[in-house]
């Protein structure tokens, strides 16, 4: 059978997230189509206890609320954090867990390793890549049934991130990496993008949300579904292992905040000034022209650059053999926002829009899966406008593109109906709103 999963998002303990309600996650799941949702931020002792006080275990190693049919798998994201290279690289990884004993283990552990496990995603101090894998590895020594992920790997905070870049998982994880199973690709890649990665062929590749709340255009924007021979944690768990991923669904990388390299408006000396480059226009000595500190290095750049320097031998849009089957997504309360014209997706007739569909089709995820005549049509009979729904079908049929697309922590700005070549962005604004050029 298939499961939608998603299972990598933050509690009310993590930095930059609001409090969260299991019931706003409950509702959002269900419209979005995922039937198995990461808690977040578990090793904490404060959601530690209200998910224990909350929560009881429906099948081997899953948890609902009582009387709800929503699945949460125990779930937090770690930081290690060592010296590599020249200076000291932290790279987010995320921890599956089968039990809350399990959990209780891991707190302990990490106790004795000294880690202040005050904050959602604890930071776990080494002195080097050998003592990374050796935390690691204790950590996934605590249970045979503790999974690790790491976490959307191409971005800054990712294992081959920009950020005091390694070439090799083994140059930060250690010893650990003979242990890792999976790769999560992140809001800024997918896997075509992660196909010219030669090293990342042994490895599965699945998509979640690290979602921070349970906003419509958070939750479920990635996903993955995985063939599970029953609904439990110890079968999620052999899918991952075994690479049993049948599909994942992708938030369009171009969205992304780390697509292309640059430097965002609001940092010092910028004002509302911006610049964002394809690789072949970054400055050679990567300074950002306006600031003239180091630029942020994007996702696409350094996914080229590990492909050269594993001599990686693939275009890009050429699958590796690890890749799956996958459709890229554009949250679609943004559909339905961009088509109003509005700025806000939770304004009262882009929900409702919203609500309409996804009871259409009993989830979105059911809507992006459906083929384009099946959704103009069921679309038409309910009194969808014809431009989101025509909206809806060009988004699916690739005709859109983000301009700019993302970079440096912003997110991509989504146009329908055009196209912008991501080798060809050259654009150095001297003020937010200036003409931008394309070369």
């Amino acid at each position: 059978m298939f499961l939608n999963c998603d299972l990598h998002s933050h509690s009310g303990y993590a930095g930059g997230v609001g409090q969260i309600s299991l019931d706003d996650l409950e509702k959002t799941m269900d419209k979005k189509g995922i039937q198995v949702f990461g808690t977040g931020d578990c090793l904490h002792a404060e959601w530690r206890t209200f998910l224990k006080d909350n929560l009881i275990e429906k099948e081997d190693g899953l948890f609902s609320k009582k009387g709800n049919s929503a699945r949460f798998l125990l779930q937090t994201e770690v930081i290690f954090t060592a010296a590599v290279g020249s200076g000291r690289k932290s790279v987010h990884t995320v921890l599956l867990f089968p039990s809350f004993e399990s959990v209780d283990k891991v707190c302990g552990l990490l106790e004795s390793m000294g880690v202040k496990n005050t904050i959602g995603r604890p930071f776990i101090k080494c002195e080097d890549s050998k003592d990374v894998g050796d935390k690691l590895c204790k950590i996934l020594d605590a249970d045979e049934g503790i999974e690790v992920i790491p976490a959307h790997v191409m971005t800054p905070q990712g294992v081959y991130g920009s950020n005091n870049p390694v070439n090799y998982m083994k140059d930060f994880y250690g010893s650990a990496v003979e242990r890792i199973s999976a790769v999560e690709t992140g809001l800024s890649a997918d896997p075509e993008i992660l196909s010219l990665i030669p090293e990342l062929d042994n490895f599965a590749l699945v998509s979640n949300s690290d979602a921070h709340s349970a906003a419509l255009n958070r939750l479920g924007r990635e996903f993955t579904t995985f063939d599970v021979s029953s609904v439990s944690y110890g079968s999620i768990v052999e899918a991952i292992r075994r690479k049993k991923v049948a599909r994942t669904a992708e938030f369009n990388p171009t969205e992304g905040r780390f697509f292309l390299t640059g430097h965002r408006a609001g940092k010092k000396g910028h004002g509302d000034a911006y610049c964002a480059f394809s690789p072949k226009f970054t400055p050679k000595d990567e300074r950002c022209p306006i600031c003239g500190k180091g630029l942020t290095v994007g996702v696409l750049e350094r996914a080229l650059r590990l492909s050269d320097v594993q001599g990686g031998t693939r275009e890009l849009g050429e699958l590796s053999p690890s890749s799956k089957d996958f459709i890229k997504m554009v949250p679609l309360v943004e559909v339905i926002a961009y088509s109003f014209g509005v700025l806000s997706v939770t304004s009262g007739k882009v929900v409702s829009v919203y609500d309409a569909i996804t009871d259409a089709f009993g989830s979105e995820a059911e809507m992006w899966f459906a083929k384009d005549s099946d959704i103009e049509k069921k679309l038409s009979s309910i009194g969808i406008a014809p431009e989101i729904i025509d909206n809806i079908i060009k988004i699916k049929d690739g005709d859109f593109c983000f301009s700019p697309a993302g970079f440096d922590g912003t997110y991509g700005k989504l146009k329908v109906g055009e196209k912008e070549d991501i080798f060809n962005v050259n654009i150095v604004s001297g003020h937010l709103g200036a003409q931008r050029t394309l070369f």
